[in-house]
């Protein structure tokens, strides 16, 4: 029996595709990099025949676990993960010739002229062939996905969900080669997700060099947001869209960014300039999009009895480095912009020890001592540790010391510092030098010369979520040179998720507790106020600052360290994503009571904190 089964009935067909994993004889999904584009391209005319079939992916390595479902091909060729690449120049016409081969109807989106209408759809019945002329329409960077009545399972999708593709159009003159294009998807909701078709640590590792642009084009074709994360650099938003249309940034209209969150279906262009040689990651920051695989259903996969993947991915030495799913991998080569070897005389000492709260491992507490001072230390608020305060181009040492039962690791969001440092166990740094987990007992030694002024976060990158929820992160700032710090106007505001256990489900956390105390503070002033989102998968966060009226109006001040070029007033609501910063600025000029509120719309999760204005 063919392995495409194109001369089946839609019944026999349909019957098949229930027979156990082991009854089929399914062809191999191949990975996309989206290099190549599909097609052939002829006096301005792109001829693209594409298939649908059934086939089995393997997120990991080629003899690993392998999931049945559903993919694109071009006529004749290997199906693929994301589905095949459609780059066309501007002014291009395109016709394509679509064959379902899959026992069950399908619903494709996407392929029509740009801008376009998300209305417009092609259904093809099982076994039905169709074809679509269309003209590219204007540049950008859009996609094309298929749905199927079997798609979904529960609030995720699992037969269809890797049934889309990137459809790029170039403006004039533009070459293709010059850029990445990197698709992201998710299997089975959180069960196994990837870029270009793979899961890290078979993601296409990267390689770059200092001072030389990097180019990428980000395409969501998955059923959740992402919100996608640069270590280590500013990345420059040059472009985003809907999937139906797509804005181009002028030079005064792009902004630098280090987390951009991409919806479901929509997309976005960045181009970065690394600055520092070493190992880097680019990842979701959807913790269970960066953990380690968690087990398959039998009953959804074939998986090998003994998975060469998985038997060894908890040891230190592991390629997995304890993670897992949507990350890849960059290796910078260059000359460094730091010596912190040589006459390495920190201006500023500090001790952040990490332990458990009163033995419970479920809970920590983070204390920050200032090794030249005879204060005591700072401790967590809660389940929030104390706000960090350093300076930019300020030499820095910080002695992270663990006295927990678990190995810990502690990350600097958003920071440009060495790669050594960056706090990514087994992973960060250069060549054979590769930074350690921080062990019970045992302490590591960062170092650090801020780059730049602004908001950033501090947090464990140990890839699980008890540390994260049970309180190894904090805010921190970074002032700059003449900057003077004053905790009565500047006032951080972290939003963070507390351990499921003992509380039922996670409680929503601002600055450590679910019930923050009333604040007082005073009529006529101008307030900083800064919000970090370092919960685990809330991606849709709203802060909101309102009276019994509405929502009041405060002044943009900076996103992810960097000042925002518009000062007007707008309403205080504010969607922040995970590992996002934003700062605002507010004056009261009367007595008045506000409420800070933090929620996640569709859910109940809510936190609230009274701000009282008075004269």
């Amino acid at each position: 029996m063919p392995s495409t089964c194109p001369f089946l009935g839609a019944a026999a067909l349909a019957a098949l595709c229930l027979l156990p994993l082991p009854a089929q004889t399914l062809p191999p999904i191949e990975a996309n990099d989206n290099r190549v584009p599909a097609g052939r391209l002829q006096d301005g005319v792109l001829h693209l025949e594409l298939e649908l079939r059934k086939g089995v992916w393997r997120p990991e390595s080629e003899d690993g676990e392998s999931i049945p479902t559903y993919a694109f091909a071009e006529a004749g060729k290997a199906l693929q993960v994301p589905a095949p690449t459609i780059r066309v120049p501007q002014g291009s016409m395109l016709e394509i010739a679509l064959h379902n081969t899959l026992g069950t109807s399908v619903t494709l989106h996407g392929l029509h002229s740009r801008p376009g209408d998300a209305e417009d759809v092609v259904t093809l019945e099982p076994g039905e062939r169709k074809r679509l002329r269309f003209e590219a329409g204007e540049p950008g960077t859009y996609l094309y996905w298929g749905r199927t009545p079997d798609g979904p399972r529960g609030t995720g999708r699992v037969l269809d969900a890797l049934l889309g593709g990137a459809l790029v159009v170039d403006p004039p003159g533009a070459d293709p080669t010059a850029d990445r294009i990197f698709v992201l998807e998710r299997w089975n909701g959180p069960t196994r997700t990837a870029i270009n078709g793979k899961s890290w640590p078979y993601t296409e590792r990267l390689d770059a060099e200092v001072g030389q642009p990097v180019r990428w084009k980000i395409v969501n074709a998955s059923d959740l947001s992402h919100p996608m994360h640069l270590h280590g650099f500013h990345f420059q938003l040059e472009a985003q869209g809907d999937g139906e249309s797509y804005q181009i940034f002028d030079e005064n209209s792009r902004r630098e960014e280090f987390t951009h969150s991409v919806e479901i279906m929509e997309t976005f262009e960045i181009t970065w300039v690394p600055k520092e040689p070493g190992r880097w990651l680019y990842h979701c920051h959807r913790m269970p999009h960066m953990r380690l695989p968690v087990p398959l259903d039998p009953a959804d996969a074939d998986i090998p009895e003994h998975n060469p993947d998985h038997a060894h991915m908890h040891e230190h030495d592991s390629d997995y480095a304890g993670m897992g799913g949507m990350i890849l991998g960059i290796t910078v080569t260059g000359p460094s912009e730091f010596d912190t070897v040589n006459d390495w005389k920190p201006g500023r000492r500090l001790e952040m020890h990490v332990g458990n709260r009163d033995g419970d491992p479920r809970f920590y507490r983070i204390a920050l001592k200032n090794l030249d001072s005879e204060a005591p230390p700072a401790e967590s608020t809660g389940l929030t540790g104390p706000l960090l305060v350093v300076r930019q181009g300020e030499k820095t040492e910080i002695t992270v010391t663990n006295s927990s039962q678990k190995p810990t690791s502690v990350h600097w969001h958003g920071l440009e510092i060495e790669s050594y440092y960056d706090g990514v166990p087994w992973w960060s740094g250069i060549g054979e030098k590769r930074a350690p987990a921080v062990e019970p007992g045992h302490e590591f030694r960062v170092k650090m010369i801020p780059q730049r002024a602004g908001s950033f976060i501090y947090h464990t990158h140990w890839h699980d979520e008890a540390q994260l929820t049970g309180g190894v992160h904090g805010p921190m700032i970074v002032l700059a040179p003449d900057e003077a710090y004053d905790p009565e106007t500047d006032k951080s505001f972290l939003m963070s998720l507390s351990p499921r256990d003992p509380f039922g489900s996670g409680l929503l956390l601002m600055n450590g507790t679910p019930q923050p105390p009333a604040m007082r503070l005073k009529t006529g002033v101008a307030y900083r106020f800064r919000f970090m989102n370092i919960t685990p998968t809330m991606d849709n966060l709203q802060i909101a600052l309102r009276s019994d009226e509405g929502a009041v109006r405060w002044r943009p001040a900076a996103k992810d360290a960097v000042e925002t070029p518009s000062h007007d007033l707008q309403e205080a609501l504010q969607h922040v994503a995970v590992g996002e910063t934003f700062d605002f600025e507010y004056r009261a000029d009367g007595p008045q009571e506000l409420r800070l509120e933090g929620w996640s719309p569709g859910n109940r999760q809510r936190v609230v904190q009274t701000l009282t204005f008075e004269d």
